[in-house]
């Protein structure tokens, strides 16, 4: 099995699939149409700073996406970057693709000179928390509690 991390803005091709799955997790949920999620996920086509989308692909095929992007949350925007839309096919879960996910966006974050990252999540709080991730209270999104997390670059 091999494992490579691709952009967006290498493979735009990937969009249409990236955009399906998060809009199945989370956008249909907040009201946006598919067309509208995958806009949103083919303009993230940034090389440095914000609005970068990571795609993990096993053996050529597509198996999760992670993005480092300006705002998240309506709920919130003073808050900025985001890591955002972590997701990971279903079969290919538990091994190890989330971390490698969100390592890379964290590294993009870095490397873009942002000195702390945000998240959101109301399932992956031991996740994040064992990759250095803090709690720091609760966030309300379109109706709905979540765990509010921040990532301090490490200097």
């Amino acid at each position: 099995m091999s494992l490579a991390l691709v952009t967006i803005a290498d493979r735009p091709d990937l969009a249409t699939i990236v955009g399906e799955w998060t809009w199945r997790e989370w956008g249909r949920a907040q009201g946006e149409t598919l067309d509208q999620r995958t806009a949103k996920i083919a303009g993230r086509t940034a090389r440095i700073g914000l609005e970068q989308c990571v795609v993990a692909l096993i053996d050529g095929k597509p198996a999760g996406t992670a993005s480092l992007t300006a705002e998240d949350s309506d709920a919130r925007p003073d808050l900025s970057p985001w890591l955002a839309s972590v997701y990971v096919v279903p079969r290919f879960r538990g091994a190890g693709i989330a971390p490698l996910l969100v390592k890379a966006v964290e590294a993009a974050a870095w490397r873009a000179g942002y000195p702390r990252l945000w998240l959101f999540t109301d399932g992956q709080v031991d996740l994040y928390a064992s990759l250095g991730w803090t709690e720091h209270g609760v966030l309300h999104d379109h109706g709905k509690p979540y765990v509010l997390m921040r990532r301090d670059r490490r200097v």
